[in-house]
């Protein structure tokens, strides 16, 4: 089984196939959003736990997984993944949001690097 910390923080080739196809002002501008995305679906994630809604947790973290994905943040759409797939309890995916704040902060880190060569 896979986990989070056997994920590449970053895909670098993915990124540089958005670098190859988009015009570096565009590029820049969709790595800048994805932090803002990602806590946004972190709080969406807390929000339907604390109200008992595991689909719409669940629903977050999907939205989270595919953001993650196309931008090349392997590491943060994995562990999305496995919160929409395969954490079954509401105690099970509290106990993942620590490491997935903390993954936001190093993707974040890492992106807005990128971006500054973009």
């Amino acid at each position: 089984m896979t986990t989070a910390a056997d994920v590449p923080l970053i895909d670098h080739d993915q990124l540089e196939l958005l670098q190859a196809a988009l015009d570096p002002g565009e590029l820049r501008a969709m790595l800048v959003q994805l932090p803002s995305a990602a806590h946004q679906a972190l709080s969406a994630i807390n929000a339907a736990l604390a109200a008992g809604d595991l689909p719409q947790a669940r629903k977050a973290a999907h939205v989270l997984k595919g953001s993650a994905s196309s931008l090349g943040a392997a590491r943060l759409a994995e562990v999305a993944r496995t919160i929409e797939l395969e954490l079954m309890t509401a105690g099970e995916i509290e106990a993942c949001l620590p490491d997935l704040a903390d993954i936001i902060v190093a993707t974040s880190d890492e992106l807005a690097r990128w971006a500054e060569r973009a």
